[in-house]
């Protein structure tokens, strides 16, 4: 059985958040996927941080996402991982395939 355990960065807040503060384009619960890679990973996410850095620089939310027990990568063992907001997209209903085996516990 692969690690289940969730990897947290290191989180760096920006010199002076902002205001108003943004509001985040998805929520926790939410089922996303990648949207520029061809495998189109997926799965819920399950925390959110706002911040200037995570696992790549950039300003903005950074999303911990739950991989899917259905998604491509969960076959290599990848069980979670990091998606800026600028990267993931909504998995809608009429996307066939995804609704199987989701993260639930």
């Amino acid at each position: 059985m692969p690690n289940q355990s969730l990897y947290f960065p290191l989180v760096v807040l920006p010199p002076k958040m902002p205001d108003p503060f943004p509001t985040p384009k998805f929520q926790i619960g939410q089922l996303v996927q990648w949207a520029h890679i061809s495998t189109k990973d997926f799965g819920t996410i399950v925390g959110v941080a706002y911040s200037s850095e995570a696992s790549t620089q950039g300003l903005g939310y950074h999303y911990a996402i739950q991989i899917s027990p259905t998604s491509p990568s969960f076959e290599d063992g990848i069980t979670s991982d990091w998606g800026f907001e600028d990267d993931l997209e909504l998995v809608t209903s009429t996307q066939t395939g995804m609704s199987i085996g989701l993260c639930q516990r």
